[in-house]
């Protein structure tokens, strides 16, 4: 059980992604003092063809990490802009650097967009 305080963030971002390209979708850096926790997650693409070709990933700190699913990388949607799916277990301690990224390896632009809400946690000084 977390003693302390929390902030809630929620928010979308969408990037067209070039021809066989990797784009930072969010970048993120935890404060020294606390922790962030993901809650939700969705993601969604301008073009339904790319399902299962393009992929997103999330690195801690230059390493890629799981976030959804048994693998680092996410190939399939999961839930969506206007209703995230849950996620637990995820939790970062302060000072990492957490860099999501959205990958086209198609032969044409694609709109890539994640949705993700996370919360911050303070400790309380005991």
């Amino acid at each position: 059980m977390f003693i302390g305080r929390k902030r809630l963030f929620a928010e979308n971002w969408s990037v067209a992604v070039g021809i066989g390209a990797t784009a930072a979708l969010w970048t993120y850096t935890v404060p020294h003092k606390g922790a962030l926790r993901f809650t939700g997650f969705g993601n969604y693409l301008g073009t339904v063809a790319a399902w299962g070709t393009a992929y997103w990933y999330l690195t801690q700190n230059g390493v890629p990490v799981e976030l959804v699913g048994a693998t680092p990388n996410i190939l399939d949607q999961v839930g969506y802009a206007a209703q995230r799916q849950a996620v637990t277990d995820y939790e970062f301690n302060g000072g990492n650097l957490l860099i999501l990224y959205g990958v086209n390896p198609t032969l044409a632009i694609l709109n890539m967009g994640i949705s993700i809400s996370w919360e911050e946690l303070y400790p309380y000084d005991v």
